[in-house]
């Protein structure tokens, strides 16, 4: 996945987020709303970066060589 598709992603989050706490509060906003608006993405992100890390590492990892390819000149 591309870094602008997460960002992208993440500010759309953000947005619709902030939108909802605006809609539900109809006084300023205080620091455990701003805490409520930016958890969605940073927790949707963590989930992206973890399974493209996992990925990754499935990708790297190769099968175990057998007994005989040890051996072989």
């Amino acid at each position: 996945m591309r870094h602008i598709d997460v960002a992208v992603i993440a500010a759309t989050l953000w947005l619709l987020a902030s939108m909802v706490l605006d809609i539900l509060t109809p006084a300023s906003i205080t620091a455990l709303m701003i805490a409520a608006a930016l958890a969605p993405p940073f927790l949707i992100g963590m989930g992206i970066h973890f399974a493209r890390e996992y990925l990754k590492a499935k990708r790297r990892s190769y099968p175990p060589q057998r007994w005989d390819e040890r051996f072989r000149n």
